[in-house]
């Protein structure tokens, strides 16, 4: 994955973190047509959330991990 796809990604984890932490569980409706609806769990959003930190630290186009840019001077043989 390139550095831009880990990012959106990691995004999309951390809202769905914040939905989770709002409500991990609720109720439309009632009665016998209540429709109930349960978020993933916070522990394996925050697994995933960690691997992604991880991944995007090792990515190769991350532009944090370019460092400083090396100069090589040639000299003509002769």
């Amino acid at each position: 994955m390139t550095y831009a796809e880990l990012v959106a990604r990691l995004a999309n984890y951390l809202a769905a973190e914040q939905k989770i932490l709002q409500s991990q569980e609720y109720t439309i409706g009632q009665g016998g047509t209540a429709r109930r609806n349960r978020r993933a769990d916070l522990a394996d959003v925050r697994d995933e959330i960690e691997k992604i930190n991880n991944l995007i630290a090792t990515v190769p186009d991350n532009p944090a991990n370019r460092g400083a840019r090396r100069i090589r001077y040639l000299r003509p043989r002769g």
